[in-house]
Order: C-alpha cells, then sequence, then structure tokens
C-alpha cells in the first residue's frame, strides 16, 4: 500500500508538470540534497505508519506519529544551533504528553503490540525527517511541485528496489474495491495533503507545521469510530485534546 500511494500520487503530478509547467519538472542542483533525504523519508514514514496501524489501532498510531514536532524542534536546536522559542517547546511537548496519553505508555503500553508502537514512534522521526528535509528544498528555491515530484520520483526508486516492481500483486487490482481505495489513498490521502504540506513550508517553518499537522489524531480517531469500529477511552480522548491544544499554542505564539 505503501509503495502503490507514491506512484498513484507521483504519476499524475509528473504528467501534469510535463505537460503544463516543464519549467518545474527538473529541480535545481542546490536542491537535490533535500530532496533525495525528503523521498527517502516518505519511505520511511510510510513504511513506519503502515506497519503501525497494522498493529495497532490508528488513532494511537497517529498519535505517536505526531510527536514528530518534538523531534523537528530538537533537529532545529541540537543540529542547526537555532534556538526555538519557549513557548514552541511547551506546544510540542503538550502534543508528546498527549500521545503518551493516548497510547497508554503510562500504563506500560499493556495491550499494545511493542513493534507497533515501535512503529509510531519511527514514523514520528521520519515525519520530522521529511518535513525538514522539505523546508530545506524550499529554502533552496525549490517549488513546492518540484520537491514533491522529485520526493515521489526518489521514493518510487527506493520502493523498486526494495519491493520489486514486477512482483506486485496488480491482480489484485482487479477486485474494484480494492482498485478505489489504493487510488483514494493515492489522490486524497498523499498527493492532495502532501502538496499542502511542502506549499506550507513556504511560509512557516517546520516545527510550526509539524505542529499544526497534529490536529490530525482528532479526525483519525473520529474516522476509525465511525468506519473501523475503533474507539478510544477517556485518558486517551483526554491526551487527543492535549494535542490539540499543543497546535493552538503554536499558532499563538506564531502570532
Amino acid at each position: 500500500m505503501a509503495q502503490a500511494r507514491t506512484a498513484v500520487a507521483g504519476i499524475p503530478l509528473l504528467a501534469y508538470l510535463a505537460a503544463f509547467r516543464r519549467d518545474l519538472l527538473v529541480p535545481s542542483r542546490a536542491t537535490l540534497g533535500p530532496i533525495l533525504l525528503f523521498g527517502v523519508g516518505l519511505v520511511a514514514v510510510n513504511w513506519a505508519y503502515y506497519t503501525a496501524i497494522d498493529r495497532i489501532p490508528v488513532g494511537v498510531a497517529i498519535s505517536l506519529q505526531d510527536t514528530a514536532p518534538v523531534m523537528v524542534l530538537l533537529g532545529v536546536a541540537v543540529v542547526a544551533r537555532r534556538s526555538p522559542a519557549g513557548l514552541l517547546w511547551v506546544a510540542a511537548l503538550l502534543t508528546l504528553l498527549g500521545a503518551v496519553l493516548v497510547s497508554g505508555a503510562y500504563d506500560g503500553l499493556r495491550g499494545l503490540d511493542g513493534f507497533g508502537v515501535a512503529a509510531g514512534f519511527g514514523s514520528a522521526i521520519a515525519f520530522g525527517v521529511y518535513l525538514l528535509s522539505a523546508e530545506a528544498a524550499g529554502a533552496r528555491g525549490g517549488h513546492p511541485a518540484t520537491v514533491l515530484a522529485g520526493g515521489f520520483v526518489v521514493a518510487s526508486v527506493v520502493w523498486g528496489i526494495l519491493l520489486p516492481w514486477w512482483g506486485w500483486p496488480v491482480d489484485r487490482l482487479a477486485d474494484p474495491e480494492i482498485a478505489l481505495r489504493v487510488l483514494g489513498v493515492g489522490f486524497i490521502g498523499t498527493l492532495f495533503p502532501f502538496l499542502l504540506v511542502v506549499n506550507a513550508l513556504r511560509t512557516l517553518p517546520a516545527a510550526i507545521a509539524g505542529i499544526a499537522a497534529t490536529t490530525e489524531p482528532v479526525f483519525a480517531v473520529g474516522l476509525a469510530w465511525l468506519v473501523l469500529g475503533q474507539s478510544l477511552g477517556v485518558v486517551q480522548l483526554v491526551g487527543a485534546g492535549l494535542v490539540v491544544g499543543g497546535v493552538v499554542l503554536a499558532q499563538l505564539v506564531r502570532r
């Protein structure tokens, strides 16, 4: 599924650029490094996230992934030696505490698959990597569509090495329901939101964009309840509220 969404999202974007915006089709030399890292980050975050939701509830997996702002802030402070505002640390730590409550980590992760939880945190690290690399590509003059298209190409090449395309279960696409779900994940769940994220990084620092993205658990919990019959307890819902609180605080700090 992770491999398919990359192709489904990348092919129409590349076709559009080739037909209407050839000036955006080839990235500049200065952006090649960040785009390469961005593509690898796409592979890592998708694999880790899908591994997580295969083993633990969707709401838990997304909340774990949303510890990424903490990873980003640490990266900015330690690697780039840029000190973020103090309240941004508070906002990021609120999202981290919310993730702990949602995941049940305070109770020793009883009832949760350990590898699934580890994969959830792995997706957070990969999420931070692709946010920072996309921001770096934009800072070097890369257009959002160019950065995203280049990332999809890199991700497709990496997936082709890990899982050769000739071994892909194409026959499963004969089932209309599966085919529609693959297309839905590729367009609605990949191309459009990723394009929005990369565009957001033109005006927002990666840390702020990452914290804003942590509103996702609210929608994920609701959809998981409606579609999959999954639900969260009171403590877990409080954790989701803390995640949203971190988002609001981050936006207030930015203003």
